[in-house]
């Protein structure tokens, strides 16, 4: 069954607001002000790259509270991409002569880069910036067993 037509006076006509509208310019602000003063260039850049994005209001990862372990993870990542850069410029490897032979072995650097990535995997994942961890933090609680009155009997 059909009901009548509203009068054009009773139709509440819709905004063009969007909930979060200014969120990104929001988001950018609350990184600025979360951020140290005193850090270096490639670590403050590293910082202006990834926060904004924890800070926005659907998000709201990074905080006063958490902003300590967020500049370490700024830092490791500065550190990794040194490291990434040298071992892309030197190699993985380097050869030795020892009464073997010639041997390759694998390069101080690389073991540093390798254990700083798993550093970054860490500290990324307690902020939930891997799809893994994202999906944990959507979920909150674990899931459990609603024990109702009939569940016993």
């Amino acid at each position: 069954m059909k009901g009548r037509k509203p009068h054009s006076a009773e139709v509440i006509p819709m905004t063009g607001d969007k909930p979060f509208a200014n969120a990104d310019a929001f988001a950018a602000q609350k990184a600025r002000d979360l951020r140290p003063d005193d850090l270096p260039f490639d670590v403050q850049a590293i910082w202006d790259r990834l926060a904004p994005p924890l800070c926005h209001p659907t998000r709201d990862r990074l905080n006063e509270a958490n902003a300590f372990m967020f500049e370490q993870l700024c830092w490791i990542t500065s550190r990794y991409e040194r490291l990434r850069l040298d071992v892309r410029e030197g190699g993985e490897t380097y050869e030795t002569e020892t009464r073997n032979g010639t041997q390759q072995k694998a390069r101080p650097e690389v073991g540093q880069l390798n254990e700083t990535f798993r550093q970054i995997r860490a500290l990324a994942s307690d902020f939930g910036m891997t799809p893994a961890a994202e999906r944990g933090l959507k979920n909150g609680a674990q899931l459990g067993f609603g024990f109702g009155e009939d569940d016993f009997d």
